[in-house]
């Protein structure tokens, strides 16, 4: 079966597959770059600024996305696979990154 996504469900699918990667660059910035992690740390707290970063990020970008339907451009099976390899791509580079860093 090869139904459409609607352009929310769609353009939501691709900003979490952004996010996933962002959050992840994030994470590693912070380790490497002290004044980052204070500044995060001196906003909201150190993890509760980076999560606000990541939601408004997904949310920004969700919305961008739905509005100007540009993810529903993008095969159903395409964004499926582009999130199931963010996600995958991140929890290794995060894995290896603390294993090695």
């Amino acid at each position: 079966m090869n139904a459409p996504l609607s352009p929310a469900t769609s353009g939501f699918v691709l900003s979490a597959a952004i996010t996933v990667l962002f959050n992840t660059a994030l994470a590693w910035a912070k380790d490497v770059y002290a004044p980052l992690s204070k500044f995060l740390a001196s906003l909201a707290g150190h993890w509760t600024a980076h999560g606000l970063l990541d939601l408004l990020l997904f949310a920004g970008l969700g919305l961008f996305f739905t509005s100007t339907r540009t993810a529903q451009r993008i095969p159903p099976q395409y964004l499926t696979g582009l999130l199931i390899g963010a996600v995958v791509s991140a929890s290794l580079g995060l894995a290896l990154w603390y294993v090695f860093v």
